[in-house]
């Protein structure tokens, strides 16, 4: 691999001043990362942590998926079992660093869908189970980030198309792990347009009516099937409705296809382009940016992005710095200088 120029290192640094000088610190839990499941690189961010220098100091938060975190190993995370990632030490260096650690977790899902309390029961274990394993190889969770139950819960066997029926398991839910979890702060991720405005503002009021507020509000958007004029509208009719009830609102930035990495940097820069134009400045932005793959192969593999280094174009940790790059401030000149948004 070749070594970065001269030039490149220049950007780096003008570009990390920019973004995380005194006078325009990141906020806190900003930004999310979370890398493709099955990475082959995963482990190497922790194994070679100057890779991502300057990327890695604008994360707050490292999600990991629940799969992670079960034995034996689900397919989808290839070579990152939980085994493998404790051995590697990957939880306790999060600690180290001083980034909090997230689950995305499952908690209304059609297998977790009975017509008595066994389901739900189960899903409360196996999130308990998830923490327990990273705190038991010396790490520690501050985030549970609930997988769209609104989009499983529109399934016939979960009660569906109502919304009620879901609203009273994530409310079961919530209840039971924050009991169990006092410090852990759980929110969800729902996705739109397949569900729209309305339904969304509707399943927080309903969690809200059952003392089950989320802590958070991260929005999984097909910006394509959405479109540009209603991502506009909607999307700051939520991020309303989220500071009005005093929790944080999030876009997740993501691509689709999981042949290359150039071709997954398409849409995650698609939707950046569009957030920017949707949130004209820093403040207005969204409360949280989560850069996250789940993208699959045509051979069914979820490796793509690659993770690094941060200093070849398209990797995950690359990407991670261009959209704060272009949020934070606009695309300047060749040198990486960052334009700062007023």
């Amino acid at each position: 691999m070749a070594c970065p120029t001269a030039r490149v290192l220049v950007a780096a640094l003008v570009l990390s001043v920019s973004l995380t000088g005194s006078g325009a610190a990141l906020d806190q839990d900003r930004v999310w990362f979370c890398p493709g499941p099955g990475t082959i690189d995963y482990v190497r961010l922790f194994e070679r942590p100057a890779e991502w220098a300057h990327a890695r100091q604008l994360v707050s938060v490292f999600k990991f998926y629940q799969q992670h975190t079960q034995t034996p190993a689900p397919l989808i995370v290839g070579p990152n079992s939980y085994d493998s990632l404790a051995r590697a030490g990957v939880f306790r260096t999060l600690k180290a660093w001083g980034k909090k650690t997230a689950i995305e977790i499952g908690a209304v899902k059609e297998f977790y869908c009975t017509p008595d309390a066994s389901g739900m029961n189960t899903a409360i274990a196996d999130s308990l189970a998830s923490v327990r394993a990273i705190e038991s190889a010396g790490g520690s969770v501050a985030y549970l980030a609930v997988d769209e139950p609104f989009v499983a819960g529109r399934s016939k066997i979960c009660g569906g198309p109502s919304l009620v029926p879901t609203a009273d398991r994530v409310a079961t839910y919530i209840s039971a792990v924050s009991a169990a979890l006092p410090k852990i702060r759980i929110g969800l991720i729902e996705a739109y347009p397949f569900s729209s405005a309305d339904a969304i503002e509707n399943m927080v009021q309903l969690l809200k009516a059952r003392n089950a507020m989320p802590a958070f509000l991260h929005m999984d958007v097909d910006w394509h099937l959405a479109g540009g004029a209603a991502f506009k509208e909607d999307m700051p009719r939520l991020q309303a409705m989220c500071a009005t009830e005093k929790i944080p609102f999030g876009i997740i930035i993501t691509g689709y296809d999981g042949n290359a990495d150039a071709l997954y940097a398409i849409d995650a820069y698609g939707i950046t382009s569009l957030i920017a134009d949707t949130f004209p400045t820093w403040d207005r932005a969204p409360d949280q940016l989560i850069l996250q793959s789940w993208a699959v192969s045509s051979t069914g593999l979820l490796i793509t992005p690659s993770n690094l280094p941060e200093d070849r174009p398209y990797t995950h940790t690359a990407m991670l710095w261009d959209v704060l790059r272009r949020l934070r401030g606009s695309m300047g000149s060749a040198t990486g200088t960052a334009v700062i948004r007023r």
